[in-house]
Order: C-alpha cells, then structure tokens, then sequence
C-alpha cells in the first residue's frame, strides 16, 4: 500500500538534480504539456489530487511557455518544463536528460494527459510503477484508461481519470496565483485609469493565424471595428475605462483598435507576465474575449467573463467558474463547430464569429456590470 508522505522539497524546474526522496511515500506525477488555456484546466485535477492525498507528492510536467502559470502553485511540490516537445528522443539532449531526472523520481503513478504516442513513448521511459491515460494510439503504454468522454469538459474527463486512484474526488474551481510584486505591478498600471468606475479588460487577439502566416486576423477573431463600437458605446453606457490585453505580438492589433478613441484606455499586450495577467484580470469588473487562454484565466481568477465564440467545440472546451458568472455568444451555425476538422483549413470567411452582433455583447455586458458590481 502506498503510504502518504509528503516531498519533503520543491522543485521548479529541469536544471538541478531532483533532491533525494522519502522511499513508499506517494508519487504523483501529473503530464499536461499545451497552451495556457489547456493547462489551467488541469488545476481542478492538481487541487483535488492535493485535497484527497495530501501527504502525497505531487509533480507537474508541461511546457515551457506554460510553466509560469504554475510556478507559484504552492499544491505542486516538483515542476517540470520541457521546450522543444517535438524533437525526437534520439538528437534531444533535453528530452534524454528529462529521462535521467523522472528515472529517480520513482513516480508511483503518472497521470498521462497528452494523446501523442511519441510523447508516450518518451514518458514509459520515466519508469513510473503505472501510467493512466485516455484510451486512444497510446494505450500500449498505458497501465490503465478510460475512453474520453467527448461530451463532457475536458475537466470532467480530467477528474474521472484521477479517480482511477480510488478516491472520490471532490470539484474545485480552476486556479492561478501570483506573488505580492504582480499585484503591486497591478496597482501602478490601474493608477493610469480613473477610480469608481467600472474596468473592463478586451482581449482581441488574433487567434489562429490563417494558413501561409497571412498577417490576417484569425479564425476565432472578431471584426475590430466591432470592438471599437463596443468600446464606445460601453463607455457612454457606464463611463468604464478600458485596459487591452495579449502578448507582443498583438500590440498592433490594440493600437488599431484604440486609434483615435477618446475613452480611458491602455494598451498592455506584451507588458504583464501570465501571472502578472492574472493579477490585473482579477481586479477587472469584466472581460470581454475571444476563445483564448485570458477567458480561462479570467474563469479562474472570479471575474465576470463574455466569450465571443466560433469555432472551437462548447461543450468541453469553455472557460468554466465556480465562483463567478460566464457568458458565451455562440450563433450555432450549421458550419460550427470546424475546429477539430477539415473544414477549419478551408474557412475563408469566419461567419460564426462575424454573426456575432455589438448589440448583444453591450446587452450582456452591462447586465453584467449591474449584476456584480
């Protein structure tokens, strides 16, 4: 039997040797490597693994660019980044050395939550006592799996797959947390933005770029002329100031969006850290957002959310809170869902997300705004 004793020591990432741990202690190691988005919606599986074994240890392996967004999750007692996932085994100094490392963790059981059977393979290398996963290519390596339910969220999924361990285990909202110095980054930029009104943050974003890295707006992306409307007339509704999110990249997207507004309004993509983001997402009374991974932080964090949805699949895919309200627009069309399919590829004109009104967004907006002021 598994006996219960916690890591005696954190670790943060693959550069030092792992520190020497307690023999017949549980051994939890927890496999998401994804975009920000699809990573946050392990925390529920991280917290009630943490809540049903809390002597446990509990590691995390994910990717590079998603690791900020756990680094400060005090329920993981060991995080893992690998950077270059795609580069086979045989030429990946990294992946080879990763190997090393998880040979001596002695995982008692890894929760495997990629479908890539290369990815696999690499993993029944860390030598782990057992592996779940989801029934698919990869079952050769699998000890144990359960069909994926494509019906239900992927966090569902995510918690029956926990549950091969025997515990009942309980729900938990997603999670992100920050240090002292993002909130205090926070104070300084909202310093910018007149106090007793309303703070709205918009995520525009490009979403997935059209093949041949045309440096046209992308599949999930809504007119910015829309955008501008809303802005507008949001701001003459309720005097809100207004803070523009994203990364580099869509700096130029928020300059066009904000050019010649006379509204409160900042720009701040490619200024804040994920978890600086989710800091100030929590002190907005609002986000507006296309189908990206600010919606699922903003669902984490407790701010009142409007997801403007095309054409990923709803049902396992939105951004879910236990504690604070989420609105998706979602026209239904006869084309949509085509994310997962052919027909994404061919998509020349994004009518799903296009059908999607200014009137309905400021209608929920505000009802919003009202209701949880």
């Amino acid at each position: 039997m598994l006996s219960k004793i916690r890591c005696l020591s954190r670790k943060i990432i693959v550069d030092t040797m792992p520190f020497k741990m307690v023999k017949n202690s549980i051994r939890i190691l927890i496999i998401r490597i994804g975009a920000i988005g699809d990573v946050l919606m392990v925390t529920p599986l991280i917290s009630t693994l943490r809540d049903a074994f809390p002597d446990s240890c509990l590691g995390f392996l994910t990717s590079h660019y998603a690791m900020p967004l756990l680094q400060y999750n005090k329920k993981i007692d060991k995080l893992y980044a690998i950077k270059y996932r795609k580069l086979p085994y045989w030429i990946s100094i990294e992946k080879q050395r990763l190997v090393r490392i998880m040979e001596k963790e002695n995982w008692d059981v890894i929760f495997l939550l990629e479908s890539n059977p290369i990815f696999a393979s690499l993993v029944k290398r860390f030598d782990a006592d057992a592996i779940y996963g989801f029934k698919g290519e990869i079952n050769r390596h699998l000890s144990k799996f359960i069909p994926f339910s494509p019906d239900s969220h992927v966090i569902s999924n995510f918690l029956r797959l926990g549950s091969l361990l025997g515990k009942e285990l309980r729900e938990f909202p997603m999670s992100l947390y920050w240090p002292d110095n993002a909130s205090e980054k926070v104070r300084i930029i909202l310093k910018r933005l007149p106090p007793h009104y309303p703070r709205i943050a918009i995520h525009a974003g490009f979403g997935p770029l059209r093949k041949k890295g045309k440096k046209a707006l992308g599949i999930k992306s809504w007119p910015l002329d829309r955008y501008r409307e809303t802005i507008i007339r949001l701001h003459r509704e309720t005097l809100a100031s207004f803070v523009l999110t994203g990364t580099s990249k869509e700096f130029t997207i928020n300059e066009t969006i904000m050019d010649g507004l006379k509204v409160p309004i900042l720009n701040l993509a490619g200024d804040t850290t994920i978890p600086e983001l989710g800091a100030l997402l929590k002190e907005m009374n609002l986000l507006i957002s296309i189908d990206s991974s600010p919606a699922h932080i903003s669902a984490a964090v407790g701010t009142p959310l409007i997801v403007l949805w095309g054409p990923a699949v709803e049902p396992r895919m939105i951004p879910i809170s236990l504690n604070s309200p989420v609105v998706i627009i979602n026209k239904h069309l006869p084309c949509s869902p085509c994310y997962e399919t052919p027909r994404k590829e061919a998509c020349q004109n994004n009518i799903c997300m296009q059908e999607i009104q200014v009137d309905e967004v400021v209608k929920e907006a505000i009802k919003l705004l009202i209701e949880h002021r």
